[in-house]
C-alpha cells in the first residue's frame, strides 16, 4: 500500500505552498459582490449534464488512465443513514484529477468545495466552478464574509462539501504533510460528519509502464468521525483535526513510529520527506 516513487519532482518548502503555475486567461473580481455559491435553472442544468458525462466518460477515462482502485466505499453503505445530512470529505491532494476520483468514490454525492482562487482565472477555470468549485478570496475581507456563508450554505442545506486541508497540490507526495485547522471548525459549527479519504499509490508494472511514468492510485474511504458535543468548540475541532489526520495517513500505510508519521501540524515545522 506504502509506495515512494522516483520521479524528479522538485516539492516546494513550505508545505502549503503551490508548485504549479496557472495560466491566467481572465481577471475576476473576488468581491464582496462575486456569487460564491452559484445556483440558477442553468447551473442546476449543468450541472445534471455534468453527472451525466462523470458517469458515462470521465470517471471510466480516469480510472483507466490512473489505475485507479477505490476501497471502502462499504463504509458510505454503513453509515447510510447518519450521512443523509451532508458530510464534509477530507484528503490529501497529489494530482490534477485527484477530485475527480473523490466524485466517484463518494458517488452519487455530487458536492462542493473551496478552491485555490488563481485556478478559477486559469483555463480550467469555468469547469473547476461547474464541478462545485469556490474560489477563496484572500485579500478582502467582505469577500471572504460572503465565501464564509457560502459555505454554510452548502452544509446548511445537507449537501457535500470536499476539502484539501493541506492547502495546496503536490504531485505524488506519498506522505501526508500537516492539516490546517480551519477545516474542521465547520464540522463543528454545522455538526457534520467528516470523512477521511486517503490517497496512496503503486507501482507501474508490465505494459503499463509504456503509457506513463506516474505510479497508478489507490483511493482509500474510511469511517465518518462525527464531531464530540460533550467538548467545546475549540477542543472538538482539535480533536477533529488530529483524528483525521491520523486516518489519513494509516490508509495510505504510514503508522505511528514509521518514519514519516507525522504527529506534527505545524506548517512551519514540517520537514519534506522527499
Amino acid at each position: 500500500m506504502y509506495y515512494r516513487h522516483n520521479l524528479d519532482y522538485k516539492y516546494p518548502d513550505r508545505s502549503d505552498e503551490h508548485m504549479i503555475t496557472v495560466k491566467h486567461l481572465r481577471d475576476t473580481n473576488f468581491d464582496e459582490n462575486y456569487k460564491f455559491f452559484p445556483e440558477g435553472a442553468w447551473y442546476k442544468f449543468k450541472r445534471g449534464v455534468l453527472w451525466v458525462a462523470l458517469n458515462t466518460v470521465v470517471f471510466p477515462v480516469c480510472t483507466i488512465r490512473h489505475g485507479l482502485r477505490i476501497h471502502g466505499r462499504k463504509n458510505l453503505r454503513k453509515y447510510k443513514k447518519e450521512l443523509k445530512d451532508g458530510a464534509i470529505t477530507v484528503s490529501n491532494h497529489v494530482f490534477m484529477w485527484d477530485y475527480i476520483c473523490v466524485l466517484k468514490a463518494i458517488r452519487p454525492h455530487l458536492q462542493y468545495f473551496p478552491g485555490w482562487k488563481t485556478n478559477f482565472e486559469g483555463p480550467n477555470g469555468p469547469l473547476i466552478r461547474w464541478v462545485g468549485g469556490i474560489p477563496v478570496p484572500t485579500d478582502n475581507f467582505r469577500a471572504m464574509a460572503k465565501f464564509q456563508q457560502a459555505i454554510g450554505r452548502v452544509l446548511s442545506e445537507d449537501r457535500w462539501l470536499h476539502f484539501y486541508p493541506e492547502g495546496s497540490m503536490w504531485f505524488y507526495y506519498p506522505d501526508v504533510r500537516p492539516f490546517k485547522k480551519a477545516v474542521f471548525k465547520y464540522a463543528v459549527r454545522y455538526d457534520k460528519p467528516v470523512i477521511p479519504l486517503a490517497f496512496s499509490f503503486r507501482e507501474r508494472k508490465g505494459l503499463t509502464r509504456l503509457f506513463s511514468k506516474t505510479p497508478k492510485v489507490d483511493l482509500h474511504v474510511g469511517e465518518p468521525i462525527f464531531p464530540d458535543k460533550t467538548l467545546p468548540p475549540l477542543e472538538a475541532m482539535e480533536e477533529l483535526h488530529k483524528k483525521a489526520y491520523h486516518e489519513v495517513q494509516v490508509m495510505c500505510g504510514i503508522h505511528p513510529g514509521d518514519p514519516t508519521y507525522n504527529a506534527d501540524q505545524s506548517i512551519d515545522n514540517y520537514k519534506k520527506t522527499m
